[in-house]
């Protein structure tokens, strides 16, 4: 993956925590900033795109709320996941983002 050296401004009490929290994770402060960002971009995304969809359709009734809450939790979402699931889903994502072997082992 290419990628792009920057300079950016942060209130000091914000570089601590992510310092903090980097080392925490036992990575550079540069790979947890970037994952830091790349989540609040897909969330950010995400966002935009239900917005997208409300603006389009229109905001889903209570009916289709419930309906949709109904099959989410039939599905699983939101529900607790196993440790051996949790697992399983950090090694493959670390395989897909080509990190380490080290970083791989969930």
């Amino acid at each position: 993956m290419a990628v792009e050296k920057l300079s950016v401004s942060m209130p000091g009490v914000v570089v601590a925590r992510a310092r903090r929290a980097a080392d925490r994770a036992g990575v550079p402060l540069s790979t947890w900033l970037a994952e830091a960002a790349e989540a609040a971009a897909d969330l950010a995304e995400a966002q935009a795109a239900a917005q997208d969809y409300a603006d389009r359709f229109g905001e889903p009734d209570q009916a289709e709320l419930e309906q949709i809450r109904a099959e989410l939790a039939e599905a699983g979402v939101g529900a607790p996941e196993s440790s051996a699931d949790a697992a399983a889903r950090t090694a493959a994502l670390a395989r897909l983002l080509g990190l380490p072997e080290e970083r791989q082992a969930g």
